[in-house]
């Protein structure tokens, strides 16, 4: 991509690498990560001025099974989405240019909600229902191994 001159790297990570979760501990890590990676790798494409650019991808849950069982307290703010929705989100954002796409919107409230004191974030979280998703978490069914 940069002997062309162009292209784009998608990074996928989560609303979870935006604000830690409970029974998320390692994923959120993970995706804290995914997010700062993204961040930096766009900084230095630009500082290089290589055309490159880089693209965050920050979704709620996604409906594939990976987090079946996980419920959501308001679900018209915070929906589980569609897998589809997220592809199609994910390409526009693509062609847009864009540096960061945060599904679905409610979860831009997320950066400004940090300037909160710890408690008051914790608690705003706590009434969204984020640290309660997991409370029902089955995960995907494991699939039997033949011999």
């Amino acid at each position: 991509m940069i002997n062309n001159g162009h292209g784009t790297v998608v990074t996928i990570s989560s609303a979870a690498g935006l604000a830690g979760v409970a029974k998320q501990t390692d994923y959120s890590a993970s995706k804290f990560a995914a997010f700062g990676f993204a961040e930096s790798l766009r900084a230095e494409m630009a500082k290089q001025e290589t055309g490159v650019t880089s693209l965050v991808v920050c979704p709620y849950f996604i409906d594939t099974g990976m987090f079946d069982g996980v419920e959501t307290r308001f679900p018209l703010l915070l929906p589980i989405l569609k897998p589809e929705y997220a592809v199609e989100k994910t390409l526009k954002a693509i062609e847009q240019g864009r540096e960061q796409l945060l599904m679905p919107r409610f979860i831009h409230t997320v950066a400004p909600a940090r300037m909160l004191p710890v408690r008051g974030f914790d608690a705003l979280m706590n009434f969204l229902g984020a640290n309660d998703t997991m409370n029902n978490f089955v995960g995907r069914a494991k699939e039997r191994v033949r011999r």
